[in-house]
Order: C-alpha cells, then sequence, then structure tokens
C-alpha cells in the first residue's frame, strides 16, 4: 500500500549509500502543466537543483520526459544529466548524440494515419491541439476540459480502438491528453535497457502521471518510487501530496548533500 513519504527516512538511506540513481519526471512534477506544453518554461531553481544534484559523483540523474528530444534539448542540454526523449525513445547522455532506444524503425505510417483521426478531433472540438512526434501522435485538450464529458471521451476511446492498424500502437489518457504511442515506447522499458547490469544502492523515482507506472513498476519495494499526488492506482512506494513539494523536497536533498561534503572536508583537513 502507498505511503506518504518519509523525507528523514529517505535522506537517511541517501547519505549511506554509495551509487544512487535519480529519476525525475518533467511535466507535472518539475513543473507544473500549463495549457500548451510549449508554454512551459522551468523554472531557474529546478535546473539550478538539478544542477547541484549531477555535481555529486555518487548520483546518476535522469530526466525522463514525453516532450520531444528538442524541447529537452533547449532547456535542460546545458546540464550534465541523462536526457530521455518522448517516454524513453531517445536517450542522450551528458554531452552525447541521441541514440534512438527502440528497435523498430519504420513507426511512421500509422502514425500519420492516427494523426488524420485526431486532427479531426481537434476540428470538433475548438480549443484543442495536436502534437506529432517520432513514436506517438497527441490530442490536447485541457483549455477545454469542461467540454468534454466523460460520455464522450469514452466514444473517442472506443473509435480509436476501432482504428484497422490499432494493434501498432497504445492509448494512454492521463492529465488531459490522449496519446497513442508504438508498442514498446515507455519509461520503464527505456530505463530497464539503459542500466543493464549497473548496480545502484538506491533508486529514487517521481512522477505524477499514468505514463510514469510503466517507471515505477520496474523497481521493487526497497526503491524509493514516488508517485506525485495521493492515489491508491498506483505502483509507487510513496507519494507526495502534490506537484508544489517536489521542488522544496528536492532542494532538501541538495542541502543534505552540501552538508555531507562540509563535514567530510572537515575531516579529512584533521587527517593532515
Amino acid at each position: 500500500m502507498i505511503k506518504e513519504l518519509d523525507v528523514t527516512k529517505l535522506i537517511t538511506d541517501y547519505n549511506d549509500a554509495s551509487a544512487r540513481i535519480i529519476l525525475l519526471d518533467y511535466d507535472g512534477t518539475l513543473v507544473p502543466f500549463d495549457l500548451h506544453p510549449k508554454l512551459t518554461r522551468p523554472a531557474t531553481n529546478a535546473k539550478t537543483i538539478l544542477q547541484k544534484l549531477s555535481a555529486d559523483n555518487k548520483n546518476q540523474v535522469i530526466l525522463i520526459s514525453g516532450r520531444d528530444k528538442e524541447n529537452l534539448e533547449a532547456y535542460w542540454g546545458d546540464l550534465n544529466i541523462v536526457l530521455a526523449a518522448e517516454h524513453g525513445g531517445f536517450l542522450r547522455v551528458p554531452r552525447g548524440l541521441w541514440v534512438k532506444q527502440h528497435p523498430y524503425t519504420d513507426t511512421n505510417n500509422w502514425i500519420l494515419k492516427a494523426a488524420s483521426a485526431l486532427h479531426a478531433l481537434a476540428f470538433q472540438y475548438e480549443g484543442s491541439f495536436v502534437e506529432l512526434k517520432s513514436f506517438s501522435v497527441a490530442w490536447h485538450y485541457r483549455a477545454i476540459a469542461d467540454k468534454v464529458t466523460e460520455a464522450e471521451k469514452n466514444q473517442i476511446h472506443a473509435a480509436l480502438r476501432a482504428l484497422p492498424f490499432q494493434n501498432d500502437f497504445l492509448i494512454y489518457d492521463s492529465e488531459y491528453t490522449l496519446e497513442l504511442r508504438t508498442r514498446g515506447i515507455d519509461k520503464g522499458a527505456s530505463i530497464a535497457r539503459w542500466m543493464g547490469n549497473q548496480f545502484y544502492d538506491f533508486v529514487m523515482a517521481l512522477g505524477d502521471s499514468q505514463t510514469d507506472e510503466d517507471l515505477f513498476k520496474i523497481f521493487g519495494n526497497s526503491a524509493y518510487t514516488i508517485k506525485v499526488g495521493k492515489s491508491n492506482k498506483t505502483a509507487a512506494n510513496y507519494y507526495l501530496s502534490s506537484q508544489r513539494e517536489v521542488l522544496p523536497f528536492l532542494q532538501k536533498l541538495t542541502e543534505e548533500q552540501a552538508e555531507a561534503t562540509k563535514v567530510l572536508g572537515f575531516s579529512l583537513s584533521n587527517l593532515k
């Protein structure tokens, strides 16, 4: 059963660890949602916090998002962190090139056909829009969420499941976004493939939506998998009540990190 995050215990385990992996979702976790993804900009303190976390050589920080690689690189590419775009479809290590993580190469045919269906939705629901990416196509309706009834959503789902190429994609519906994504593309599969045989004695993953559940599921009970927003329908072990708590929590980790470095420096100076 999911529990409220015990920050004190987490910090103790964090300080005791020798190799840490920290996985962070972007929208709804590091930043609040906006009416349009292109309107969202990371706050300066968010970048500063990730910069401090990645400065510790015990930490491997990964920002894993549904956003495309161009967007992630524009705002986060100057940090010493791993970037995973399109839910892990593309991955880039610091100062490296983007690498395609998915084994399939010909995914455009179904995406372009599905885009036509979603553009018809956008025409029907004025104020919504379609976002086309390499591995998926999404219909965003946050700006008109109050105009889309539950019955209408069910009808839309049924229509999409009836498409002749429906075996090529999975439907993800969360945070007023209906996304059709290539099968096999998800955060959990991508990170599991990337981690391989690497060992970490501290695992922390934060996310807020359905797309993060794939990530939570690959880790066991000892991991700090943290749902942003309390929910009983999650594979996460812990929760933070809201997105507003995320940056203060991460800031506290960097302060503990700085204090530990200061203490270590003092101890070493006494040995001279």
